[in-house]
């Protein structure tokens, strides 16, 4: 297609729109900040050029509809997070026993599980999410619009804090609060030499903050967000709704037509205007005070009204047509949606009349797609962890690929794997849902504090019992009466061994 063509039918795409969005917002009265099918295509067109704007939208049509918010409710909530933490060679067992703690005590005192929730809903909702580790301790996300991200070094983008947003605020207390909440490298001093020195010093660049986006270009700091596919389906729909609405609003207030004949029954003398205009305003005024909207009269306006009205006078109500839009018109538009946003009624609410196999192969696309995610959040808490630690120690941290409509199948995997190689780790913190250490010190806490031991232990039974304990079987009668039992007795036959174990 040449490049006419395809500007033509842009121009074309954009001229439909705005039509659309002229008659929706005229019929509905809907505000015109409202994001239109006009503001979208253009967006699309250069997504990079507007992406302030679609983050605002994103924001927006997250709050709207609710579609959209349970995708990312889903996205936030559906993975287990649990973790494994994988250590190099120490020579040292104590000194690797003090390199655990200190890492289990920094992935606590971070809050870990709670910091990759939130990023996966905040970059799914704006495509982009910016993080900085403040003093070791936790997690900050740094407002998009306050930051300048440009150029990348090492591989890594360069995040840079503008000082000029500062500045926007009159009031001295709001400029010393934004700056005590900002990171360390953003400070009095370094507000004051930019309002000194002017814009050589308006950028201050931060050493610990982090890009993670989706669905974006590999030389491209901002990602899109992840329902944008199913924008224009939305404001489809909203069209279709507003319609829908502005028809009940016709049933609801129904409108009245008052018709003027002819005088004679042979059609040649009309109603005279005069006659017309009074019987206009008699029946006006019955129906403002039927309706209420007189509240000063004194007239009770409950009941039924009553006129009487000439032969040639006639009321008729205005007939609304309340079959616009078709059953299949509206499936056509909710499959739209689930298409775009690239998962099934299924996953979202268990609906949706999809078969099991359908459902399961989508759910397994989005986990993958989940996972995806999850790597962005490994290499930046792995890079936490290398800062903490000596650099003769390393240590890997990766998320279990399992979310909590797979954790069973999991749990009996992990099973598996403790009874051929007892390596207990990923059991116990699958079934528990705790991290490793905790399960390990409720265990030494229950043995040598509470000796519990010697109190609570398991049922007799063939699991918990050894062939050579004594006190097995049956119990032993010291005078048997029963004639084989004495035979048995006397010619010692008990004693024989069994024929599986001769």
């Amino acid at each position: 297609m040449s490049e006419d063509n395809t500007s033509s039918n842009y121009n074309e795409w954009i001229e439909v729109a705005g039509l659309t969005d002229f008659i929706t917002q005229y019929g509905s009265g809907s505000s015109l900040r409202d994001i239109s099918l006009t503001d979208l295509y253009r967006y699309l067109q250069n997504p990079y050029s507007n992406i302030k704007e679609i983050q605002k939208a994103s924001k927006y049509l997250t709050n709207k509809h609710g579609i959209i918010k349970e995708v990312l409710r889903s996205l936030k909530s559906l993975p287990t997070l649990d973790y494994i933490i994988s250590w190099s060679e120490v020579d040292d067992e104590k000194k690797l026993k003090n390199y655990e703690r200190k890492v289990n005590d920094f992935l606590r005192e971070i809050d870990v599980k709670q910091f990759v929730r939130d990023g996966l809903f905040e970059v799914g909702e704006m495509g982009t999410i910016v993080t900085c580790l403040r003093s070791k301790r936790y997690v900050q996300f740094l407002d998009i619009d306050d930051l300048r991200i440009n150029k990348q070094r090492n591989g890594k983008w360069v995040v840079e804090f503008d000082l000029n947003t500062i500045k926007k605020c009159k009031n001295v207390n709001d400029k010393l609060a934004i700056i005590e909440s900002l990171p360390e490298e953003v400070s009095l001093a370094k507000y004051s030499l930019y309002m000194n020195k002017g814009e050589d010093y308006r950028y201050v660049e931060l050493k610990d903050a982090d890009v993670i986006n989706i669905d974006g270009n590999r030389n491209m700091p901002y990602g899109l967000p992840l329902t944008i596919g199913s924008w224009s389906a939305l404001l489809q729909k909203e069209i279709i709704d507003q319609v829908e609405r502005s028809v009940a609003d016709r049933l609801l207030k129904t409108i009245v037509i008052l018709s003027a004949g002819h005088l004679d029954k042979d059609g040649t003398k009309p109603v005279p205007k005069e006659v017309v205009t009074a019987y206009f305003n008699e029946v006006s005024k019955l129906f403002k005070k039927k309706n209420g909207i007189n509240p000063n009269s004194s007239t009770d306006n409950s009941g039924t009204g009553t006129i009487a009205l000439p032969h040639f006078f006639k009321l008729d109500t205005l007939d609304v047509d309340t079959e616009l839009f078709k059953k299949e018109l509206y499936e056509k538009i909710e499959n739209d949606i689930y298409s775009n946003l690239g998962i099934s009624p299924a996953v979202l609410w268990g609906g949706g009349g999809n078969n099991f196999s359908s459902a399961t192969l989508n759910s397994q696309k989005f986990f993958r797609y989940i996972h995806t995610l999850l790597e962005k959040f490994e290499v930046i808490i792995n890079n936490y962890l290398k800062n903490i630690l000596p650099k003769s120690v390393s240590c890997n941290f990766v998320f279990a690929k399992s979310t909590i409509l797979n954790h069973e199948k999991y749990i009996d995997k992990y099973k598996d794997l403790y009874m051929q190689t007892g390596t207990s780790k990923f059991w116990l913190e699958s079934l528990t849902g705790l991290p490793y250490e905790n399960v390990i010190g409720q265990a030494e806490y229950e043995r040598k504090i509470l000796k519990t031991e010697s109190v609570l232990y398991p049922a007799s039974n063939a699991y918990t019992q050894s062939g050579k304990v004594d006190n097995g079987g049956a119990p032993e009668v010291d005078n048997p009466t029963n004639e084989n039992t004495i035979k048995s007795k006397s010619s010692g036959s008990n004693n024989n061994p069994k024929p599986s174990t001769s």
